[in-house]
């Protein structure tokens, strides 16, 4: 049935998913990066730093629900388009607003517009290729692997070429997903182009009863425990993405040099995602996530005590990336096997809630545990705080077993 399922998806649809993937996923990578490094330009206030970066997921977190029910209403791909083309201009505004409120402002639309084109690629990877782990591997060796290429690239361009070229380049990168994005045929995601409905000013408009109706997936303990790892796997990159740069630049690392870190995170995830089915084999997912989550987590809370030294720094953000990779596509394939085909969107907008109150979050914790004990030891401040509930989701493991109901392929 699995060989069935994926002959019936063309290459050139399974192409322009991951495509937009590719392009959008990245960018938190990026991002992280390069506002990170004009942010210390502007202030030496760590907890200031962290509140601007976690801005990022403020819209995020309030709409992501709203996004997935609105892909599932009026048709993934026709969201979709709309937020790439938003992630392709906002990047240009940056250079233009060297002041942290108008600098809150992007970040939090550069988010939630970058947020909903990878939502949708999510989505569209469990309601046109049901959740089948091949796929997702598929597609999450891909956006890690933008996830290498892209701080790399853009780390350098900030070296050789400064501020305006890498927003400048930021932007081309968005550019990239809005293309595939238009390149996904109409109907593949299962909607009727005859009939697909209008858009009204009140679709629009968030609902409570579909923020009521997401939560309520919450009963169903695979996907509450797809959530809670997701808050520790997503805490770990908030770390990353933020005072893991703001860390090493203040011990003389440049840009270039964080990318390729970064960037070495990215590239052995691509690997782990592509192993990640053969893992599945040999641990069972539910475990599978909770262990290799538990070392992304390690492997970035020790960093100051790695003494600075690059090829140690390389081996423990490649050994987190490659966790990172692995755990990834066994929390989408969990969420997309447990959901029938009509909340996919619903599903993944919960998630990426849950997601982004994290990334919102920890920069912010993390800002004021530095400026408290400083940013040495606030990497073990963090790092325990997320090892103690992913702990708690190994106890929830062991207790139930049992994590259905799942949906055959």
């Amino acid at each position: 049935m699995a060989a069935t399922a994926r002959a019936s998806i063309p290459w050139s649809t399974q192409a322009a998913i991951y495509g937009a993937g590719f392009s959008n996923f990245s960018m938190g990578g990026i991002s992280g990066l390069i506002v990170a490094l004009l942010l210390v330009q502007l202030t030496d206030q760590a907890s200031l730093i962290g509140l601007v970066i976690g801005a990022r997921h403020g819209l995020t977190l309030i709409l992501s629900i709203h996004g997935g029910v609105l892909m599932d209403r009026l048709g993934t791909r026709r969201v979709m388009i709309v937020f790439a083309c938003v992630s392709v201009v906002v990047p240009l505004l940056f250079p233009l607003s060297p002041w942290i409120p108008g600098l809150i402002v992007l970040q939090m639309i550069a988010g939630v517009s970058d947020a909903m084109v990878w939502m949708g690629a999510q989505a569209l990877s469990g309601r046109v290729m049901k959740g089948n782990p091949v796929y997702v591997g598929r597609m999450t060796f891909v956006v890690r692997f933008g996830s290498f290429i892209g701080p790399v690239a853009i780390g350098f361009v900030w070296d050789f070429g400064g501020i305006w070229p890498a927003f400048i380049a930021m932007s081309l990168w968005s550019l990239i997903g809005l293309i595939c994005t238009i390149l996904i045929p109409m109907g593949s995601d299962g909607a009727n182009q005859a009939v697909r409905p209008r858009v009204r000013p009140r679709d629009l408009v968030p609902r409570l009863a579909d923020y009521v109706a997401a939560f309520r997936l919450v009963a169903i303990p695979a996907i509450a425990l797809v959530l809670v790892v997701t808050v520790v796997r997503v805490g770990g990159t908030g770390i990353q993405n933020s005072f893991y740069v703001v860390y090493l630049e203040s011990i003389s690392f440049s840009a270039s040099t964080i990318g390729l870190l970064i960037g070495a995170s990215g590239l052995l995830a691509s690997f782990g995602s592509l192993s990640a089915g053969s893992i599945a084999r040999l641990i069972h997912p539910h475990w599978l996530v909770v262990i290799m989550v538990s070392v992304t987590v390690a492997a970035m809370a020790v960093t100051p005590l790695l003494g600075g030294v690059f090829l140690i720094l390389v081996a423990a953000i490649g050994l987190r990336g490659f966790c990172q990779g692995v755990s990834q596509p066994m929390e989408i394939s969990v969420l997309g096997r447990a959901l029938g085909a009509e909340s996919q969107g619903m599903g993944v907008g919960l998630r990426t809630t849950i997601n982004r109150g994290a990334s919102l979050l920890v920069p912010i914790l993390m800002g004021l545990a530095a400026d408290a004990v400083g940013i040495e030891n606030s990497f073990l401040v963090m790092g325990g705080l997320l090892l103690a509930i992913i702990a708690g989701a190994g106890v929830f493991v062991l207790i139930r077993p049992d994590l259905g109901p799942q949906t055959e392929d």
